[in-house]
């Protein structure tokens, strides 16, 4: 096939065929409205032998489409023995040169829809089902069945947003954000799929690791301010003891927020029968904003359920001996500045 491009001063849009091919890239086939709850191009049945198309427009095959008053539709009489399911369309046809609202007759199943894009092409609009030995449809046998086109999404400037348009999208700097019609909503931000990173854990001042073919493995998912972490760990080694709290720190490049704490959560199993135990895993910004400074658990030093329990802090050696072939999992999510 010999190349074609257009439109030129040379090279017009001389058929039907090729605006259609032009135009279905501009918009995809559907009626035009700002919410599905809107009755453009509704169909509505009242219990007579005709529904009726509320006014609207639409893209069928690239061609426009307009009911600018309401329509009536007959029904076409079921003589069967059966109920029978049918639609109501909106059909392009390249020979007749047109798209019209048919009423268009089925089976125990809906009809199948026309989709070639020389020919015959149609959408739905509405499914009727007629009773056996009947010509008329009731607004209860009348299913909603339009598909809907849309806008892109429009580029904005902060502080000077175009008034809210129900359904639609507005991109502002990197943030996303939908029409209500009252105002614009906040959907979402760019983040980073997935990243992986070392963890590094120290005690005090002083780094450690957990033996030469540790498992040591962090990674994360940034989703605007938030960031979700999972590090888990399964020692090869004993790390040395020391008299202050585990700690390790959080994705390079993405510190904690200052002005509160994040808490996750993080699970230990002891693999030398020493037990297991479960907490919280603190951020303390006054601390430090790039590390978890605490794994904390709750205990108390009285058998009696009165007793007010305290959090106790994590170390290598204590409240177990951590060493080859524990896993330490830390798992939850925390906000960015």
């Amino acid at each position: 096939m010999a190349e074609f491009s257009a439109p030129f001063d040379e090279s017009p849009i001389a058929t039907q065929s090729q605006w259609s091919r032009m135009a279905r890239r501009w918009g995809l086939d559907g009626v035009h409205a700002t919410d599905p709850a809107d009755t453009t191009l509704k169909v509505v049945g009242n219990g007579s032998g005709n529904v009726t198309l509320a006014v609207g427009e639409a893209f069928v095959n690239g061609f426009y489409y307009k009911n600018d008053t309401t329509k009536t539709i007959a029904v076409t009489p079921n003589a069967g023995g059966a109920a029978r399911v049918d639609l109501v369309i909106l059909r392009a046809s390249m020979s007749a040169k047109s798209v019209t609202a048919v009423y268009k007759t089925g089976g125990t199943s809906a009809p199948a829809l026309a989709d070639d894009e020389e020919g015959i092409y149609e959408i739905p609009l509405a499914q009727c089902t007629v009773a056996a030995g009947s010509s008329v449809v009731t607004a209860v046998n009348v299913l909603d069945r339009r598909w809907f086109t849309g806008r892109g999404a429009a580029p904005s400037l902060p502080g000077a947003r175009r008034p809210s348009v129900k359904s639609q999208l507005l991109v502002e700097g990197t943030n996303l954000y939908v029409g209500d019609g009252a105002g614009w909503k906040f959907l979402s931000s760019p983040g980073i799929e997935e990243g992986f990173y070392t963890p590094q854990w120290s005690a005090g001042g002083a780094n450690f690791h957990w033996g030469t073919f540790a498992k040591n493995d962090g990674r994360y998912v940034v989703r605007g301010k938030r960031v979700d972490v999972n590090i888990h760990v399964i020692p090869t080694a004993n790390p040395p003891a020391s008299d202050e709290p585990i700690m390790v720190s959080l994705p390079p490049g993405y510190p904690a927020a200052y002005d509160h704490r994040s808490i996750l959560n993080w699970a230990y199993t002891s693999n030398n029968d020493e037990g297991s135990g479960i907490g919280v895993a603190v951020i303390y910004p006054t601390s430090s904003t790039t590390k978890i400074a605490r794994l904390r658990y709750s205990m108390s030093d009285s058998l009696s359920s009165t007793a007010t329990p305290n959090a106790f802090s994590v170390y290598t050696n204590k409240p177990w001996n951590i060493r080859t072939g524990d896993i330490l999992t830390i798992d939850g999510s925390y906000w960015l500045a």
